[in-house]
């Protein structure tokens, strides 16, 4: 997602829109994102959980924003760091986010010499890892994270391939995610029934409440 330049994506997005043609889901995200991000003042902070090679890190700069960047993955790490690592508006985390602190085995696909299969990378093995390698993980407490950080955070974009349930469940019971701008969530029902069943919940949860900042749609 977000693979584009921001010129790129406008130019198709318009010839989307001058044929009449209803854009696909991603393709509407990233309008809503380009739109979200225009509102940010420069400046501020953006935390990218699940940075995988930068394309998020990269237009979150683009807007003048400073960027902590999440990416467990060995392979994308590598990548990520190659992009941003001396960038001083870049700060990368080589660890996993979840609900508690802990570790973890990280699931690889078998086919990450394209780098873009790392995409798939999760603490949950699923199909798609069958004979993939294996890696130990560590993963943070995300609320303690938050916590830490003694400056408001503008935008926390979550794509974390699973563990995203976990960690909105733990932000929603510590109350944490009232002191964030807009929370940007990828889920993946598809990973298995009781995901998809713990998704479920959090969108009649965040319903219920009439929490207005935290988007389960993006992505």
């Amino acid at each position: 997602m977000l693979q584009e330049s921001y010129l790129e994506f406008v130019l198709r997005w318009h010839l989307y829109r001058r044929w009449h043609r209803p854009p696909r889901p991603k393709r509407q995200a990233e309008f809503n994102f380009h739109q979200l991000m225009k509102t940010i003042p420069a400046g501020g902070l953006f935390i990218d959980l699940g940075a995988n090679v930068g394309d998020v890190t990269r237009h979150a700069l683009g807007y003048g924003m400073r960027v902590i960047a999440f990416e467990p993955d060995p392979t994308a790490l590598e990548v990520l760091t190659r992009r941003f690592g001396r960038d001083k508006r870049v700060t990368i985390v080589p660890k996993a986010v979840g609900g508690t602190a802990r570790k973890a085995t990280l699931h690889q696909r078998p086919d990450t010499s394209n780098v873009r299969m790392t995409e798939w990378s999760s603490l949950f093995e699923v199909f798609a890892h069958a004979k993939g390698p294996t890696f130990a993980v560590e993963v943070i407490d995300l609320v303690e994270f938050l916590k830490d950080i003694q400056e408001p955070i503008a935008i926390v974009k979550m794509d974390i391939e699973g563990a995203e349930a976990e960690c909105i469940e733990a932000m929603l019971d510590d109350g944490i995610y009232r002191s964030i701008g807009r929370i940007l969530v990828e889920t993946h029902e598809r990973l298995s029934p009781d995901l998809a069943a713990r998704i479920r919940a959090l969108r009649d949860r965040i319903s219920g409440e009439n929490i207005a900042n935290i988007d389960l749609d993006w992505g």
